[in-house]
C-alpha cells in the first residue's frame, strides 16, 4: 500500500483539479486508458464512483512504486496540457508548475528501477498523440499493414516483449519514412541531410532510418522530440542481434518500449498533420 501524506495528498488534490469529482481533463474513458497506459490496471475493475473518488481509493491501494508511476504520469500530462494551450493559464500557472517539479522530484526515487525515466522522456510520453494513418500520404494497402503492426505491438507490449516492441517500432517507423519520402521525392532528394555517393544522391532504396530520420526533420515533417528519440529507437533496433545483445548486456526495459512505441505513434501524428499541410 502506498504511503501518502495528508500534505501529499492536499498537493495532489489541488494540481489535479479533484474538487466535484474530476480529475485534470479526463473523460471516464481516457483517465481508464491513462492508468492502463501507466501502470497496467482498469481502475475501474478495483473500484467505484466519480474520477476523483476513484483515484483517491488507488493512491491508497498501488505500491509505493505504482502510485509514484501514475502520478508523475499525470502531472507530466498536466504540464503538457498547458504547453499545448488545452486549459487557460492563470496566475497560479508558475506557482503550481514548481510544486508539481517538487512532487515529481519526491516521488522518482519510489519508482521501480525499470521504470525510472528522465524528465524529457517523461514528457515526451505524456504527448497526447492523433493516430489516424488516413492523412499519412502511404498507398491503403500500406495503411492496412501499419494497422495491423500497431495492434501487433500493443499485444507485445501487454504481454512484456519489450525487445519485439523495440524491433517492431523501428521497423515500422523506416518503412513510414520510406513510403513518405518516395511520395516526396523532390523534398527529400533536395534536403541537405540526403545521403549522397560521388556527389548523387542515392536512390531511396539506400536510405537508412538515420537518414530518413534527419531529412523529415529539415523538412520539418517530424518534430525535434521524435527525431531525437528516434534516433534511440533506431540505435536499440543493432540489438536485433543476439551477438550485439550479449556483447553489450541489453536488457530492453518497459521505459525502453514505452519510448519506442511513442516515437512510432508520435511519428504518425506529426506525418499525418505535417504532410498534410505541405501538401496544400
Amino acid at each position: 500500500m502506498a504511503t501518502v501524506d495528508n500534505a501529499t495528498k492536499v498537493k495532489l488534490e489541488h494540481l489535479l483539479g479533484m474538487g466535484g469529482g474530476y480529475v485534470l481533463n479526463y473523460s471516464n474513458a481516457s483517465f481508464a486508458a491513462f492508468v492502463r497506459d501507466s501502470i497496467g490496471i482498469d481502475p475501474y475493475e478495483r473500484h467505484d464512483g466519480s474520477k476523483a473518488q476513484v483515484l483517491r481509493h488507488l493512491w491508497f491501494s498501488l505500491s509505493d512504486a505504482e502510485f509514484a508511476k501514475l502520478t508523475i504520469d499525470m502531472l507530466e500530462y498536466r504540464r503538457l496540457t498547458e504547453d499545448l494551450g488545452q486549459v487557460e493559464l492563470t496566475d497560479r500557472t508558475d506557482a503550481d508548475r514548481r510544486l508539481a517539479e517538487e512532487l515529481v522530484g519526491q516521488l522518482r526515487p519510489l519508482l521501480d528501477e525499470s521504470e525510472r525515466v528522465t524528465g524529457e522522456e517523461a514528457e515526451f510520453l505524456a504527448r497526447v498523440v492523433d493516430l489516424d494513418l488516413r492523412q499519412v500520404p502511404v498507398e491503403l494497402d500500406l495503411q492496412a499493414v501499419i494497422a495491423d503492426r500497431l495492434q501487433e505491438v500493443e499485444v507485445c507490449f501487454d504481454n512484456g516483449a519489450h525487445l519485439a516492441v523495440v524491433i517492431l517500432c523501428g521497423s515500422t517507423l523506416e518503412g513510414l519514412l520510406y513510403e513518405v519520402a518516395r511520395s516526396h521525392p523532390a523534398d527529400y532528394n533536395r534536403a541537405k541531410a540526403a545521403p549522397t555517393r560521388d556527389g548523387k544522391v542515392r536512390p531511396f532504396s539506400q536510405w537508412t532510418l538515420n537518414d530518413l530520420l534527419d531529412c523529415s526533420r529539415e523538412l520539418g515533417l517530424l518534430g525535434k522530440d521524435v527525431t531525437k528519440f528516434g534516433h534511440a529507437v533506431r540505435e536499440f533496433r543493432n540489438y536485433i542481434h543476439p551477438q550485439q545483445q550479449v556483447a553489450e548486456n541489453f536488457r530492453p526495459r518497459k521505459v525502453t518500449a514505452q519510448v519506442a512505441r511513442q516515437v512510432l505513434y508520435a511519428a504518425i501524428d506529426d506525418l499525418g498533420t505535417r504532410t498534410s499541410r505541405t501538401d496544400r
